[in-house]
């Protein structure tokens, strides 16, 4: 297969200082103003075609312990495993129905079944689903795994509720949290773990729930003033900076003081938002923009867009797979999976 290659376009604009959340008020950027972002240079490697017809596509989580990366494939109701040693498809789990939520262990992989309500367990032994455990409310959809507690998290988009489960078999299931606010306009979308913390930050409206992963509690809430009608999407912990990255289905991504919940850099984008995902090895955040077609790629250390990557209309998710330079981009349109290869000038 020829290799397509894209030079990333660099921002023209400084990232723009955005309005705090209701209770702080925003801190300044922390990047130097001045500061020049390199250049990178995306380059299409390979294109992994996926069985089925493809459609509205969700989550696709990497793994890099077990060199995979998994794609929640709905509406063909599979959970589609790939070998990033050959970028091939390892394996095909069927009857996952409307997957949208994906988090690993050691041992299992765990998957929301919007349409079941419920997650489904499978094995990293054998690829089968083992166990079925009830998400304890409707259209489950973020799935968390705490390796603290040894224990799953998932949020319930339609009854606004986030249930743990223990994460070794029997699964069973530990209690549920009440999100707010309540009640939702959309309810709980995506967010992040923080293992350093043990916690959890949970998309609900134009709302970040902090979530204590050990008491089950929530401990504190940033409201984001975000326009009417926008609500934050999926999160990335940056840990070299200490920012929470918030995606939106507005044309921004923010950067919040995860302590306060203060806006400290807003970065304007092509469209909305759905998944994220961070390259911790050399800064960068990319973001799945399905209304413009596109991959956004932030410089993390500038806090600026340095690349903006066509990909195809309605693609919304991705997942870079850890000290690899590799991100795979889930075309569902096509219904294929990009293998994109990210290069710093």
């Amino acid at each position: 297969m020829s290799k397509l290659v894209r030079v990333a376009t660099v921002a023209a604009a400084l990232a723009l200082l955005s309005t705090g959340c209701s209770t702080a008020k925003p801190t300044s950027p922390t990047s130097t103003p001045s500061a020049k972002a390199p250049p990178a240079t995306v380059t299409t490697t390979n294109v992994i075609a996926l069985p089925g017809v493809g459609g509205h596509g969700d989550v696709v989580t990497a793994d890099p312990a077990a060199h995979a990366v998994y794609v929640a494939q709905s509406p063909d109701n599979n959970l589609i495993v790939l070998d990033t040693t050959n970028n091939r498809i390892k394996a095909v789990v069927p009857h996952i129905v409307d997957g949208n939520g994906v988090d690993f262990s050691d041992l299992y992989v765990f998957v929301a079944e919007a349409g079941a309500n419920r997650v489904a367990v499978i094995s990293k032994s054998t690829w089968k689903v083992v166990a079925t455990v009830g998400s304890g409310g409707k259209s489950p959809d973020a799935v968390y795994y705490d390796p603290a507690e040894r224990t799953v998290f998932v949020a319930n988009v339609d009854s606004d509720t986030m249930t743990e489960f223990s994460a070794t078999s029997p699964f069973t299931v530990l209690g549920s949290l009440a999100l707010q606010p309540s009640p939702a306009h959309n309810g709980p979308d995506l967010g992040t773990y923080v293992p350093s913390t043990d916690h959890i930050y949970q998309a609900v409206d134009n709302n970040v729930a902090v979530i204590n992963a050990k008491t089950r509690t929530i401990s504190s809430r940033f409201t984001l003033s975000l326009p009417a009608g926008k609500s934050a999407k999926d999160m990335y912990f940056d840990q070299a900076h200490h920012l929470l990255w918030v995606a939106t289905d507005g044309k921004e991504v923010l950067a919040l003081n995860p302590d306060n919940g203060a806006v400290v850099h807003t970065v304007k984008t092509a469209s909305g938002t759905d998944e994220v995902s961070g390259d911790e090895d050399h800064g960068l955040l990319f973001l799945g923009e399905g209304k413009a077609g596109v991959m956004g790629v932030v410089d993390l250390a500038t806090d600026r867009i340095i690349a903006t990557v066509k990909t195809e209309p309605d693609a919304h998710t991705l997942a870079y797979l850890p000290h690899s330079n590799v991100v795979y981009a889930y075309l569902n349109t096509s219904n294929k999976v990009e293998v994109d290869h990210v290069n710093r000038s």
